[in-house]
């Protein structure tokens, strides 16, 4: 049987993000200095990645995370009771997965925490696996 031996970040690195023209900057986008200072709060406060966390591992948190993505909406992009705590490579792979399957109309906005049973799935799915 196969089980995980570490931490995402120690066995699959994050694709690269690819470049999207149309988003603008983050900067344009309301990461501003004001974000720098919340996000940074936020993850003091939540020093673990939530996913990471439901599948046993301890692993930073590096990215605060709108579990609803604002597109631009700035009362949702406040709306701390909507930040979840990642690490890079949970934001970076199931977080993206979960997203498209949200644009798709496959799964609800509840399912898009990153320690509700779908992400969790999709992590370990996505996890390289070591054998015995």
């Amino acid at each position: 049987m196969a089980r995980l031996t570490a931490a995402p970040s120690a066995l699959a690195p994050a694709p690269a993000a690819l470049p999207d023209s149309r988003r603008g900057s983050a900067r344009a986008r309301g990461y501003d200095a004001r974000w720098d200072r919340a996000s940074k709060a936020f993850k003091r406060d939540n020093p673990l990645c939530r996913c990471c966390t439901a599948l046993g591992f301890v692993e930073a948190t590096t990215v605060t995370d709108h579990v609803i993505p604002h597109r631009g909406d700035m009362k949702r992009f406040w709306d701390r009771a909507l930040w979840q705590a990642s690490c890079d490579w949970c934001h970076n792979v199931v977080k993206q997965i979960l997203e498209q399957m949200f644009d798709a109309g496959k799964i609800t906005a509840d399912d898009l925490w990153l320690d509700s049973p779908i992400a969790l799935e999709i992590a370990r799915r996505e996890l390289p696996k070591c054998e015995d």
